[in-house]
């Protein structure tokens, strides 16, 4: 048991990591790519540590350039 959760966390931080690097590395459409897909199989499949990673650190990035287009912020 303590291994499959140890196993679960680092693969959730694996993905949470990597994807966090990816998305904010590749254009915004492509970001909505990886989102999508990941949210239909976390909705099919259910709680899977490796997609909520993926889905939360794309959708982290998708937040940061949606409310940064909303409320631009002029460097001082």
């Amino acid at each position: 048991m303590a291994d499959t959760v140890l196993i679960d966390a680092v693969g959730f931080l694996f993905c949470l990591i990597l994807f966090s690097f990816i998305s904010k590395r590749i254009k915004l459409p492509y970001v909505g790519l990886i989102i999508i897909p990941a949210a239909i199989s976390l909705y099919t499949i259910g709680p899977e540590p490796f997609l909520f990673g993926i889905f939360l650190a794309t959708g982290w990035h998708l937040l940061s350039v949606g409310v940064a287009l909303i409320f631009p912020v002029d460097d001082l």
